[in-house]
């Protein structure tokens, strides 16, 4: 326990000594010792002509693919979509509880919007799987 008193105390002395020490210091050895702030300037004359575009995002273009198969809980799904510019293409699969395939190709863009199209299979019976 009394190392404990101790350690608490010795702690505690150097932080009141630590700030101590940064109040009764000297006032330019105070200034100095604040972090650097470096002087900003900004060119105010330099400015775009309203005529020209400037493009301040990066292109887009993507491709990603995934895919779960977790036998154990039943999840099991894929997806894989590619973006160019405005031009998002895409498809997603999934296993419905009942056994079925859901399938969803997706296309979106500027001018014809979010359009999708569901596929459902069929469940496979015991009799179908048991032929496989």
């Amino acid at each position: 326990m009394a190392i404990k008193y101790v350690l608490l105390t010795s702690v505690l002395a150097v932080c009141v000594y630590g700030r101590t020490f940064t109040y009764l210091r000297p006032v330019e050895l105070q200034q100095s010792a604040t972090f650097f702030q470096p002087k900003i300037s900004y060119d105010l004359h330099h400015h775009i002509p309203e005529d020209e575009h400037v493009d301040y995002y990066a292109y887009p273009k993507y491709v990603f693919k995934y895919g779960v198969n977790d036998f154990h809980t039943g999840d099991i799904k894929t997806h894989h979509e590619s973006r160019d510019g405005d031009v998002v293409k895409g498809q997603y699969t999934l296993v419905e509880p009942d056994g079925s395939i859901r399938t969803v190709d997706y296309t979106a863009d500027k001018h014809n919007g979010f359009n999708a199209v569901v596929h459902k299979t069929a469940p496979l019976s015991p009799h179908e799987a048991h032929h496989l």
